[in-house]
């Protein structure tokens, strides 16, 4: 199974919204970086993509990524 590379929403998910206040989470051993602009954790091997980018150019990236 593929880890998810975005986790939207992260304040709002009850299992790992206490990764906010650290700034990253680990999840079955991935770990996530918490970007509290958008409120999303980025799976840590993502984060460096979305340097110079729109978010929206980003999150294509990952759309066509997971397909």
């Amino acid at each position: 199974m593929n880890k998810p590379i975005v986790i939207e929403e992260g304040s709002k998910q009850p299992y790992i919204s206490l990764g906010r206040q650290f700034g990253a989470i680990k999840i079955e051993n991935v770990e996530y970086i918490y970007q509290p602009a958008r409120d999303a954790f980025i799976r840590k091997d993502w984060v460096k993509r979305t340097k110079g980018k729109s978010w929206d150019q980003f999150m294509a990236e990952v759309k066509a990524a997971e397909q």
